[in-house]
């Protein structure tokens, strides 16, 4: 047995109980409906009672609809990419924005009868995304239970429902898709021992998200692990980054450079910079995010806009201080996961750390930690008493509150 398996082989007593699926999918269900209840209502209630922010009015007013308030920011751009495609005018979109979420989005609002208006694909966005999450939520509880047993499970499911950047999993965003297809993935090889499906699923994350290309790295980890029982089937791991490479081609008839998903990315000031830089940059801004935040003017307006403002200020240090707990839960869990599952966890949040833009170092980074799910693993281990998980879990979910505040009121967050 190998290092990879004595890890795994570690979850107490109640290993050896496999839940039936009908108490799994009743659980699972359950923590969606209350969770996606909790931020829709909450994010409709934030969106009328604070002043929007600033920065809505560099910004354009669509999509228009009802479930708008969910498609800010990355979430215009989605919209529009499924509703004229890339470069195209009036959203001109870049193909920094992977395909396969707004296909998605565009062939469920034709296949219901359209219209393909803004609004309509922002309701298809929210509609996709909530969709996907029931099964996210049901192979992420798989993968647990396989390893580390029925209640190890259940904390992460709760910890990744009421993740601080969790609403995201409802809004017109890429991360339950995501989510979906990579957890799929893993359960299908992990828990499933199929190897084809398991790689079919990767390809179609690739399609989503570049750093589902990262996939490859447990599959085969697994494949070599159990390559007695594999064998000649090692060549299905070529279909793990074929979403991406298709992706790549796509960009190479059409624009002519096929790497033109990342050069793209400079739109945004993104780029590799020297380490101390890198350092200093995001110590730089999470400094002043801070005392912007706690100013003498905190409470000269005690409204809600006037906070959310300074919170957003201040997005840096939330950064920060996520990216600690972060690496913390994952430094904790190199008693819990297997070698492969933490590598995947650390290259999934890397690229919003090492190219975040300079004024924004960690733009992006706790929806980058909401997609790595094995971290999810180690909390659901580790809070292992009802009091731990029900802390976490308060303090996670008012925290989240915040954040989504900040969103439906057109302040960044990631």
């Amino acid at each position: 047995m190998d290092s990879g398996d004595y890890r795994q082989e570690q979850p107490g007593p109640d290993k050896l109980k496999k839940e039936s699926l009908g108490r799994v999918l009743g659980f699972v269900l359950a923590v969606f409906a209350v969770s996606r209840l909790f931020y829709l209502v909450a994010g409709t209630w934030f969106a009328q009672n604070i002043p929007v922010g600033i920065f809505h009015k560099f910004t354009s007013d669509k999509p228009l609809g009802t479930f708008n308030i969910w498609a800010h920011w990355d979430g215009e751009h989605y919209v529009g990419l499924a509703a004229s495609g890339y470069m195209q005018p009036p959203d001109n979109v870049s193909p920094a924005f992977f395909p396969l979420y707004p296909i998605l989005v565009r062939s469920f609002a034709g296949l219901f009868g359209g219209p393909i208006s803004p609004g309509a694909l922002s309701l298809w966005g929210v509609i996709l995304s909530l969709l996907c999450l029931p099964f996210a939520m049901y192979f992420v509880y798989r993968i647990s239970e396989h390893g580390w047993g029925p209640r190890a499970a259940r904390g992460a499911v709760l910890v990744l429902a009421f993740f601080p950047a969790t609403f995201f999993l409802n809004a017109a965003y890429t991360e339950s898709l995501f989510l979906a297809l990579s957890a799929g993935s893993l359960w299908a090889l992990r828990v499933r021992r199929d190897l084809l499906l398991a790689c079919v699923l990767a390809g179609l994350a690739t399609a989503t998200r570049n750093v589902g290309v990262f996939l490859i790295l447990p599959l085969a980890y697994e494949w070599f692990r159990d390559r007695d029982r594999y064998g000649w089937r090692v060549v299905y791991l070529g279909l793990a980054p074929s979403g991406l490479l298709l992706y790549m081609a796509y960009l190479w008839a059409r624009f002519g450079n096929p790497l033109l998903f990342y050069t793209e990315q400079s739109r945004w000031g993104r780029g590799n910079i020297g380490p101390l830089d890198l350092v200093n940059n995001i110590f730089r801004e999470s400094g002043e995010g801070v005392a912007r935040l706690f100013g003498p003017g905190l409470f000269a307006d005690p409204t809600l806009g006037n906070l959310a403002d300074r919170a957003s200020a201040a997005q840096n240090a939330f950064d920060l201080a996520l990216l600690g707990i972060f690496v913390a839960v994952l430094i904790a869990g190199l008693r819990v996961l297997p070698l492969d599952l933490t590598a995947y966890s650390f290259l999934l949040v890397a690229p919003a750390v090492i190219f975040g833009p300079e004024q924004n170092p960690l733009m992006g980074f706790p929806r980058y930690a909401l997609v790595a799910f094995p971290a999810f693993i180690v909390l659901g281990v580790l809070l292992d008493s009802r009091r731990s998980l029900g802390v976490w879990l308060g303090l996670s979910a008012a925290f989240s509150l915040v954040l989504c505040a900040m969103f439906v009121s057109w302040r960044f967050v990631a």
